[in-house]
């Protein structure tokens, strides 16, 4: 009886007592992290391509799903250095069921405050 727990309190001691399972929480992968920020960045100047397009093109409609941010660029001059310039590519359409009108490219200037540099298309 004595070896049988001298042999117990070993094995116990020796596997690190009683098991505990946890689960880890999934991290999300780092192309779920780029989608959301893409994802939060368009949504973010979607009032000012909003507001660029309905001044040149009235009639014309755009979904977030397929815009295409084409470049970014940080303008470090002056005081801040959170200053961008950024393209971003957005598909046109008339009506739900008329094929694409064609891209219209819109160059933001992102400071404390965001303007529109050029509308193309």
């Amino acid at each position: 009886m004595k070896q049988f727990m001298v042999v117990t309190v070993l094995v116990f001691c020796l596997t690190g007592g009683i098991a505990t399972c946890t689960e880890a929480t999934p991290k999300p992968s780092i192309k779920q992290k780029h989608t959301d920020f893409y994802d939060a960045f368009l949504m973010l100047l979607n009032p000012y391509a909003e507001k660029a397009i309905r001044t040149k093109y009235p009639d014309r409609s755009y979904s977030l799903w397929n815009a295409d941010i084409l470049s970014l660029k940080r303008v470090s001059s002056g005081f801040s250095n959170y200053n961008f310039v950024v393209k971003v590519k957005y598909h046109t359409f008339t009506g739900p069921h008329n094929p694409p009108e064609g891209p219209l490219v819109i160059t933001f200037s992102v400071s404390n405050e965001v303007k529109i540099l050029k509308v193309e298309g």
